[in-house]
């Protein structure tokens, strides 16, 4: 019966740490695609305005490295949801 309840008690770690990933990634996705969005706004004015060189590349290079991550931010959290939950709760994905 200890060996049920080892098992269960890990289980619901498992579980508690995939939704607090889960809590993490539901903000941290949306911030990263502001910033990329933002980003890509300050390189499109500075293109716009003739500017050249590193302040013309630069929020190019940050824009794509913050889609990078908005990116990873909304699959790892479609894996999460869609997989590893429904493996550790035994029940369907949403």
């Amino acid at each position: 019966m200890d060996d049920t309840r080892l098992w269960q008690d890990e289980r619901s770690a498992q579980e508690a740490r995939a939704r607090g990933t889960m809590r993490i990634w539901w903000w941290a996705r949306w911030a990263a695609l502001a910033l990329a969005v933002s980003w890509a706004v300050s390189w499109g004015g500075s293109l716009m305005r003739g500017e050249g060189g590193w302040d013309l590349w630069w929020p190019l290079v940050s824009a794509i490295i913050w889609t990078g991550l908005a990116v990873n931010g909304f699959v790892t959290y479609r894996r999460i949801r869609t997989t590893t939950l429904p493996t550790i709760t035994g029940r369907p994905s949403a």
